[in-house]
């Protein structure tokens, strides 16, 4: 059952046949699968008992896809089955093209500069040896950005080689999702008698800055959900995280709300009744996920289905890696909720242009002396790093 999902019955009869020590499998699939949590079941059994020799994925704007009739980013495998020694299997070779070949001759052309080792100096796009290790854990991280050294950066985020730190799902309650407003609220140009508030839209025309204000009253449908709306309201909360995002326009990746609702694009991050000074945990998050560091960690924990335009579930928010602060002392702590005192209000640029962004660089800034001298302890990541594009 754990080979169920994305395109499984097709890789159950191909694992099936393939029961040779020589058996190779090749497959197109949703590229949703190298990063989804459905798809971890597969990754594992493939990485396990196969020796994952190719990944291709496709970072081309034009076509994210190989197959015809379809829209969806896709990767393509080639899987040898593997006897030996699970510590002797070879890395696997990720390619993630720049450009997707338009033609059949290109593509043959292609194939052979992946055989050769050229694609990079054909200008195709990029490849890296991810570990064997990784791929057998279900680790396939490498399909996430065109760069490697995004992908090695994320990698390292997540090993906790950036700085202490933990899920945030194991800080906050997260939720409802989009959907489930949507479902059970509508929207209202005027209040109702309990005032409900909702941050609808995630328009980067409007919301520019990481302090924000909720966009529109919304009212609870007629039963059977008004009992639903009734149960989502309790939910609400300030800081607010995205379900959808748009790469190429998108300015911030949470905002700060100036009082408790509920969100359409949105959903409510709520810290846990266990969590030290919940209103300064709120800004130290905020300005956290809107720096290179904390942007590195939601891109690289995006689903791919389209991967210009990635919808974040529940549950990918639950697994985002964002610092540890019941480790961090005061001094980190105050330092981050002061950057968000002094730029919660200017303007983020959007993230092709993040670069540019004086307000991105002034929340990516780590002062030269602890403005603190009590017992250091792991800092939060830092937001060194060349911050993510949208490949």
């Amino acid at each position: 059952t754990y080979m169920a999902g994305n395109s499984g019955a097709f890789l159950v009869l191909a694992d099936f046949i393939s029961k040779s020590d020589t058996g190779t499998i090749a497959a197109v699939l949703p590229l949703v699968g190298a990063t989804a949590k459905s798809g971890l079941g597969i990754r594992k059994h493939l990485g396990t008992h196969y020796h994952v020799e190719t990944i291709v994925t496709s970072h081309d704007q034009e076509r994210i896809y190989f197959s015809e009739n379809t829209t969806i980013g896709e990767m393509l495998l080639v899987c040898r089955r593997w006897a030996g020694d699970p510590e002797q299997k070879p890395p696997t070779n990720v390619v993630n093209l720049a450009r997707n070949p338009a033609t059949p001759a290109e593509a043959m052309s292609l194939a052979w500069c992946i055989a050769d080792g050229k694609v990079e100096n054909e200008g195709y796009g990029t490849v890296q040896a991810w570990p064997a290790d990784r791929i057998a854990d279900g680790d396939w991280g490498a399909v996430q950005f065109l760069s490697p050294y995004l992908c090695a950066r994320f990698a390292a985020l997540r090993r906790g080689e950036l700085g202490a730190v933990a899920l945030l799902g194991a800080m906050a309650d997260i939720g409802p999702e989009g959907r489930r407003i949507r479902d059970a609220f509508t929207r209202s140009a005027m209040p109702d008698k309990h005032g409900r508030l909702a941050l609808w839209q995630h328009d980067t025309d409007v919301t520019q800055t990481m302090a924000a204000r909720p966009d529109t009253h919304i009212t609870a449908k007629p039963p059977p959900k008004a009992h639903l709306a009734e149960k989502y309201w309790q939910q609400r909360g300030r800081l607010m995280l995205p379900t959808r995002l748009r790469l190429n326009t998108g300015r911030a990746l949470s905002v700060l709300l100036d009082t408790p609702a509920l969100g359409s694009a949105w959903m409510p991050c709520r810290p846990k009744p266990t969590q030290r000074q919940p209103a300064q945990w709120e800004r130290a998050l905020c300005v956290y996920l809107n720096s290179s560091v904390g942007i590195l960690s939601i891109l690289g924990s995006r689903s791919n289905k389209i991967p210009s335009y990635p919808r974040f579930s529940i549950d990918d928010m639950r697994n985002l890696m964002v610092p540890d602060f019941p480790s961090l002392d005061d001094a980190a702590l105050t330092h981050l909720v002061a950057a968000y005192t002094a730029h919660a209000k200017n303007v983020l640029l959007p993230l092709p242009q993040m670069n540019e962004c004086s307000t991105r660089q002034a929340l990516d800034h780590k002062p030269s002396v602890p403005p603190s001298t009590s017992t250091p302890k792991p800092s939060p990541p830092s937001a060194a790093t060349s911050p993510p594009s949208h490949q």
